[in-house]
């Protein structure tokens, strides 16, 4: 048994049926490199079963303590039944790339099983006219809960189900065939949990003698480094919040799912134009131009730029690949700046100073000492925030994470792995997310969003695609 951390817990007690806090990663398959040209379902089921020892996570369910009193543990499912998260569907001819992306976004909006290990795979056939995509390919849609991974843990477990050669022989089997462990008894969480009461003062106290002076001096940078990082300051010197827009709303249960495709070295060149910036920072520059082209289409376009929120991993390489690791920060966008290459400027200066090591002790001391806040306390204020509509000022516009992925092909059932992209989780208030993942010389960006916010997924992957023209032109 594992005990979830406070921060997964938070994201098990903050979902409503409208907005189910889960990742997903589709990733579409060339299976010209497998025997005979082709992969059988019948084939990805008896690939997935011989790796589902490389990842515990696979066959863990979520065990809940009595009243809720106590954060769930993780526990074997001893009803474990493969087929069931397995699916398979078929793309309706032409099987376009409009319809993929349609058929993905509805998948990401139904809420995962709880009461089961939460991930699900629905492995879609028929995509014959996506662009750049052979004939007869297939895509995978792995939908995996946020309580369970982050998105750089879900980048290793992708690891874990893949191979670096189409020859290459499956992994050896477990020394011993799988069995579940007996389920914890009502009696057992209690006993747990009047323990872990029982000792609170001595747990908490140790960790506030440990962490409480780094954190502390942490936390009196922030308010500084927050003020740099919004959009405007006025006079008075404290940060005003970002403008409201479009995607600052109460969320619908409905999603939209758009993606673009782009050669990393292209990224590369484009930062070379900036002294000190990152691929991060020009897909920054990327999102904030495809947002003005946007919003300036429909007449929305603020004064002021937009901020996003950029969640940061805290993760070590050599770390577990189960729960949340991160932390996150405020970022202008520049949607207020025309000039592309003043933008990534902007974007770049403003942002080499969250990458410092010191920050990222600081952060870690902060999230240890919010976990020493009784679970109750913290599992009301994660349902108050749920169930209230929102109101009120943003904090930000739209979120943008970047999820590195391994820079060299991947084959799954022999079928050599072509493109991967990523969707996330939607919050009221912030209606929209872009997942940036990088897989062998290609960059993904992708937009996550309410429907109601973003009912033309299509006008906006052009927006995109003219966000990065603009970039490419000022690379040399």
């Amino acid at each position: 048994m594992q005990q979830l951390s406070w921060t997964d817990d938070m994201l098990l007690r903050a979902e409503n049926p409208a907005t189910p806090l889960q990742i997903q990663l589709l990733l579409i398959y060339d299976p010209s490199t497998a025997p005979g040209g082709r992969v059988t379902f019948k084939g990805i089921l008896e690939e997935l079963d011989a790796r589902l020892h490389l990842a515990n996570v696979f066959r863990r369910r979520l065990a809940e303590t009595p009243v809720g009193l106590d954060r769930p543990y993780w526990v074997d499912d001893p009803n474990f039944d493969l087929e069931y998260h397995v699916r398979h569907i078929g793309l309706p001819q032409p099987g376009d790339w409009r319809q993929l992306c349609i058929q993905v976004a509805r998948l990401h909006g139904r809420q995962i099983d709880l009461r089961r290990p939460p991930w699900e795979i629905t492995v879609i056939e028929g995509l014959n006219a996506v662009p750049g995509v052979p004939n007869g390919s297939f895509a995978m849609a792995l939908k995996l809960h946020h309580c369970a991974v982050d998105g750089m843990a879900s980048v290793q477990m992708i690891a874990a189900l893949h191979d670096l050669a189409p020859d290459s022989p499956r992994p050896a089997p477990p020394d011993r065939p799988w069995q579940a462990a007996p389920p914890p008894t009502t009696a057992d969480l209690l006993s747990r949990t009047a323990f872990k009461a029982l000792t609170y003062p001595l747990r908490a106290g140790a960790v506030l003698a440990s962490h409480a002076p780094k954190a502390a001096l942490g936390l009196a940078g922030m308010p500084v480094k927050l003020i740099s990082r919004m959009s405007k300051i006025p006079d008075i010197g404290a940060p005003s919040f970002p403008p409201k827009t479009r995607f600052n709303q109460s969320v619908s249960p409905h999603r939209v799912f758009e993606a673009r495709f782009h050669d990393l070295d292209a990224f590369k060149r484009i930062k070379a134009r900036v002294p000190g910036a990152t691929v991060n920072d020009v897909a920054l520059a990327y999102v904030g131009g495809a947002l003005r082209h946007y919003l300036d289409g429909h007449g929305e376009l603020p004064d002021e730029s937009l901020v996003a929120a950029c969640p940061m991993s805290l993760r070590n390489a050599d770390e577990a690949t189960h729960g949340n690791a991160l932390f996150g920060r405020l970022q202008s966008l520049g949607t207020d700046i025309a000039d592309p290459l003043i933008r990534l400027a902007t974007i770049t200066e403003s942002t080499q100073g969250s990458r410092s090591a010191p920050d990222r002790s600081a952060q870690s001391q902060i999230i240890e000492l919010i976990g020493t806040v009784p679970t109750a306390l913290l599992g009301v204020a994660a349902k108050a925030a749920s169930v209230l509509p929102f109101s009120g000022p943003n904090v930000a516009n739209t979120t943008v994470t970047n999820v590195p992925g391994p820079p060299v092909p991947l084959y799954f059932c022999k079928a050599q792995l072509l493109r991967a992209a990523g969707l996330g989780p939607l919050i009221g208030g912030m209606n929209l997310i872009h997942v940036v993942a990088s897989y062998n010389g290609v960059l993904s960006i992708s937009a996550t969003a309410d429907r109601d916010a973003l009912p033309d997924p299509s006008n906006y992957a052009e927006c995109m695609e003219h966000a990065f023209k603009e970039l490419l032109s000022i690379a040399r």
